[in-house]
């Protein structure tokens, strides 16, 4: 019982230092990418790895420490934090729609301010270089690599397709991100109740 305990107890810390881990590389991502979502959308991910991070660091404590009362502590609020992540990821699944690329491009072109889209998702014009050409406008060096104004170094693809491209891309990593949080945070939980019990009965033996 007791060498069971111990490897539970590891696995424990490093499942936590796992969760504790994905939940900082996810807060990386959505500041990475926190230009592309809603101001609420951000604030809401960030608080939530921000409590997964918090109570990850507790499950880490309280099995160093063979605490009863910080193990079940982090076994209620985890399982508590994984519900309604459960119930928001499948609503993002069938709600969310993808952020429109084409009204982002439009809005840049109307404006004539293209030249930092195409710079940072390395594309060029809405549909392709062709529509400066159309207008017999020069293509702009935002649309070359490295601003490099050589035929070979032109971006290919246009901004509408692209970008397009990247939201959806960044729903589904979302999406695969969230369930792997999910995920940890069950198994975290699974092993706390089981840690609770342990450290609960060791105690009792010990009185006697």
């Amino acid at each position: 019982m007791g060498c069971a305990t111990t490897s539970v107890k590891i696995t424990s810390i490093v499942l936590n230092a796992i969760l504790a881990f994905l939940a900082v590389g996810a807060i990386g991502w959505i500041a990475v990418h926190a230009d592309t979502e809603s101001e609420e959308f951000v604030i809401a991910a960030y608080v939530a790895c921000a409590i997964i991070l918090l109570f990850a660091f507790l499950g880490i404590f309280a099995a160093v420490r063979e605490s009863v009362c910080l193990t079940a502590t982090s076994a209620v609020f985890l399982l508590l934090l994984a519900i309604p992540q459960i119930v928001s990821t499948i609503m993002f699944v069938h709600q969310f729609e993808v952020k429109s690329a084409q009204t982002t491009v439009e809005l840049a072109w109307q404006a004539n301010n293209m030249d930092g889209l195409q710079q940072k998702y390395e594309c060029c014009g809405k549909s392709s270089a062709q529509d400066y050409v159309h207008l017999r406008q020069l293509i702009p060096p935002s649309c070359y690599i490295d601003l490099d104004q050589k035929p070979e170094h032109l971006y290919v693809e246009g901004c509408i397709e692209k970008l397009q491209s990247r939201y959806e891309n960044d729903k589904l990593r979302f999406i695969i991100v969230s369930w792997v949080l999910v995920a940890f945070e069950l198994l975290c939980f699974v092993i706390a109740v089981f840690l609770a019990i342990s450290f609960r009965n060791k105690q009792r033996r010990l009185q006697f």
